[in-house]
């Protein structure tokens, strides 16, 4: 079996005339600390022509505004992670006048990431790994205030779903119902947003696809049977591309950080999978991140 070593010039040569968006990356993350400014130029050599950096708790939301206000080409998201709930005592509406203080830059396009996470972590930088009920109804009303500040900003969702498919569903559906009266809440209106690296079965991304969401494909989809299986199922006008960066690299560099570069190799896996070429994959998820995110 012949084994064909990629250099850095030959991945140049494939894929510098790309212009694909990663919506998704933590350039704001202390694996970037030093080198972000190199990781954005190596994305754009090979084609990546925006990149999305998205916020998780009120310091790195006000890192990626303050890194995107340096470089056209970046645009920033400002929200709270469902795992870092389990810091809080309750401070939401202090979480939410931050976060709507934040998203006054012009180069913030989003709310998020947002939404709950019911996994027992096994490395967290928070003591207790329980997932109680107490800890899921704080992230419900937390992922709830995000929702209806997208709506009151008119911006999308950036939403993270981790084995809490059903409850993620009916937060959505409880935040976006017609309120009494119609006082309140926008009636029926669900906010525009995507489903970060998704995952579940393909009547969940039925369900998702319903209600009018994007839909976000990762590295892991080259190492994931089962993100494979329901690449078939996402329509192309519903498609953006993530890298999740510096988490979930993709074949052939697990194993090492991940950058945003690497959402080319996540669009050629996608085009292979979906028997389309690169460049459809290419122009279909830029398009779709581009009226998305309005960038």
């Amino acid at each position: 079996m012949m084994i064909v070593i990629i250099t850095e010039e030959l991945y140049h040569m494939r894929y510098n005339s790309l212009m694909l968006i990663d919506t998704h990356c933590h350039l704001n993350f202390k694996a970037f600390e030093e080198d972000w400014r190199e990781a954005v130029k190596r994305a754009k050599k090979a084609g990546v022509k925006k990149m999305v950096i998205i916020g998780t708790d009120l310091k790195s939301s006000q890192k990626a505004v303050e890194i995107t206000e340096k470089m056209e080409e970046l645009y920033a998201t400002v929200g709270f992670h469902p795992h870092h709930c389990r810091g809080l005592r309750g401070e939401i509406k202090e979480i939410e006048a931050e976060l709507r203080k934040l998203a006054k830059s012009k180069k913030v396009v989003a709310i998020g990431e947002c939404g709950l996470d019911y996994s027992v972590y096994r490395r967290s930088k928070y003591k207790s790994k329980e997932v109680g009920l107490e800890l899921k109804n704080l992230q419900k009303r937390v992922f709830g205030a995000q929702i209806q500040l997208a709506k009151e900003l008119d911006l999308p969702l950036v939403i993270h779903n981790r084995e809490a498919k059903k409850d993620l569903l009916d937060v959505i559906e409880h935040f976006c119902k017609p309120a009494p009266s119609g006082r309140g809440r926008v009636e029926g209106k669900y906010p525009r947003g995507v489903f970060h690296c998704i995952s579940g079965s393909q009547a969940y991304l039925k369900q998702v696809l319903e209600m009018g969401f994007y839909i976000g494909v990762d590295g892991n989809v080259t190492y994931s049977q089962g993100v494979q299986r329901l690449i078939e199922k996402i329509p192309v006008e519903k498609l953006v591309l993530e890298t999740d960066a510096p988490f979930l690299t993709p074949v052939p560099y697990r194993g090492l950080r991940n950058e945003p570069k690497n959402v080319t190799i996540v669009a050629e896996f996608v085009a292979s999978l979906k028997k389309v070429s690169l460049n459809k994959i290419e122009a279909s998820s830029s398009k779709n991140a581009e009226a998305l995110f309005n960038i």
